[in-house]
């Protein structure tokens, strides 16, 4: 449990000063947020006579900050607490402190739109502030800039065969990264992407260095492949350029998939 949950304070500002990086990092956002807070606290209600019917149903400011309070203390957990190993991953929770906040930051720029011609000028700044860094992502995902390869054709080929030829449950052996061919086919593997097991706190150090001395064929790697029941070997270039993969010791395998560069080794007959 002390890998998940422990004190750390600032999430992840590294060395900066907490107060910049989440200026850097956000913007303008916390200030809209606080002139949101400022408005609500210092607006005067309408004496309850004088309000409307339509008004009446509405609640007043301090009830609208009390509705904000809980998303106010997830920011506050987030920024003193790790809740998972990698502490990038408080992510999840401040992510429910920012949907929390756009009412707050809505409001404070409705307020800000009707009380003249300098605040309205300073709303419509803020505005498109606060939505031009979405917007910009939007327009680069559109234009097609961002062009992120996940799985090549032979991947897609080789899954098609795994997936006629080994049976759902086979175990497979693959380099640990994200996007092996093996995940397409919904297979097993013995081990997947480091990234994922540590940010669950899964300690995989040991099938690590099993996995580096089975792709390099030395003494130990047909106990290992024994010793963890393996059927079946992915070598692709994943395998040969992270894991400097030993082809020449698979080749005494019988090789059931081939497509392009990716090939797939049977170890158990």
């Amino acid at each position: 449990m002390s890998k998940f949950i422990g004190w750390h304070f600032g999430w992840d500002k590294g060395e900066a000063n907490v107060l910049w990086f989440w200026l850097k990092n956000t913007g303008i956002v916390i200030p809209v947020i606080a002139a949101g807070i400022y408005v609500l606290l210092t607006i005067k209600e309408p004496d309850h006579k004088a309000r409307s019917k339509k008004d009446a149903k509405l609640p007043d400011g301090r009830t609208l900050l009390l509705f904000y309070v809980p998303f106010a203390v997830l920011f506050i957990v987030s920024n003193v607490v790790k809740l998972a190993p990698w502490e990038w991953d408080n992510i999840k929770v401040l992510i429910y402190w920012f949907v929390g906040s756009l009412p707050l930051m809505a409001y404070a720029i409705a307020r800000a739109w009707e009380s003249g011609k300098f605040l309205r000028t300073a709303a419509v700044a803020c505005l498109i502030v606060l939505t031009s860094a979405g917007g910009l992502d939007v327009w680069r995902t559109m234009s097609g800039q961002n062009h992120i390869k996940v799985f090549d054709t032979d991947a897609i080929r080789l899954a098609e065969q795994i997936k006629a030829k080994t049976s759902p449950d086979a175990l497979f052996l693959n380099a640990p990264t994200y996007n092996t061919v093996v995940v397409l086919s919904g297979r097993p593997s013995f081990m997947r992407y480091i990234g994922h097991l540590s940010s669950h706190g899964i300690d995989y150090a040991k099938r690590e260095e099993q996995t580096k001395l089975i792709y390099s064929g030395g003494g130990v790697a047909d106990l290992y492949l024994r010793q963890n029941d393996i059927e079946y070997v992915l070598v692709s270039p994943e395998e040969r350029n992270t894991l400097g993969a030993n082809e020449e010791f698979f080749k005494k395998f019988p090789l059931i998939a081939e497509s392009g560069q990716y090939r797939v080794y049977k170890i158990k007959n």
